[in-house]
Formats: structure tokens, C-alpha cells, sequence
């Protein structure tokens, strides 16, 4: 690199987001992302649970023997017109995929708002 503006035009360049989303469509392509998620993946939902904020925010997450469900406050920000991650969290933890959906069926704002990274 010549000189510092070529290092901030390189620097730019080579910035990429941290991860991208796919946005899920319906309760049966979710069940089978979670069934087949592995463990550099994840899944956010939107909730539909009254102790949390705005419903709540639901990650989904699997190491290698369970499921791990993160939910967490969902809060709006008026400044930036998203919602983001509040306080509030509860880890809940699943070893197969019958006893996480079983849970999850329960706590997942209909129509279904869910993206899997």
C-alpha cells in the first residue's frame, strides 16, 4: 500500500457484515432448521411471551449435545427504527429436538417472524 489513503480505501473494502440472515417462512421449514442446525448457526425468533418486553427475542443455538433456547427483552429504539436485544435473559437448555419444539410451540408469536443465520 502507497500511502494511508490506499490503507482506508483497502480497509473498506475487505469490510464485510458479520454474518447474514435468511428470513423463515413458515413453522415447518423452521422445525426442520432446527433439527438440522449445526453449531456455527443460529436462529432468532420473535416471541409471544408476556414476562418479556415487547414479547421477546428467542435465539436458538445447538452445542454438541443440546439445544440451547435465549430469550431476551425486545426492545424498540427509536433512534436507529429496529428492535434490539434488552435485558431479562433465561437460558433453557433441550437434549433432542422433541422437547425444544415442544417448548418452543408455545412461546413463538403467530404469524411466525423468525431468521436463521
Amino acid at each position: 500500500m502507497k500511502n494511508q489513503e490506499d490503507k482506508h480505501e483497502y480497509l473498506q473494502v475487505k469490510k464485510l457484515p458479520p454474518y447474514s440472515e435468511k428470513r423463515v417462512n413458515n413453522f415447518e421449514d423452521l422445525a426442520l432448521l432446527i433439527q438440522a442446525m449445526d453449531q456455527d448457526e443460529g436462529i432468532r425468533i420473535r416471541g409471544d411471551i408476556r414476562r418479556f418486553k415487547g414479547g421477546g427475542f428467542i435465539f436458538i443455538t445447538k452445542s454438541d449435545d443440546r439445544y440451547c433456547l435465549n430469550i431476551v427483552d425486545r426492545i424498540y429504539d427509536s433512534t436507529t427504527n429496529t428492535y434490539t436485544v434488552g435485558g431479562n435473559d433465561e437460558w433453557i437448555y433441550f437434549h433432542n429436538f422433541e422437547k425444544v419444539w415442544e417448548k418452543l410451540k408455545n412461546l413463538i408469536r403467530n404469524p411466525l417472524e423468525a431468521y436463521a443465520y
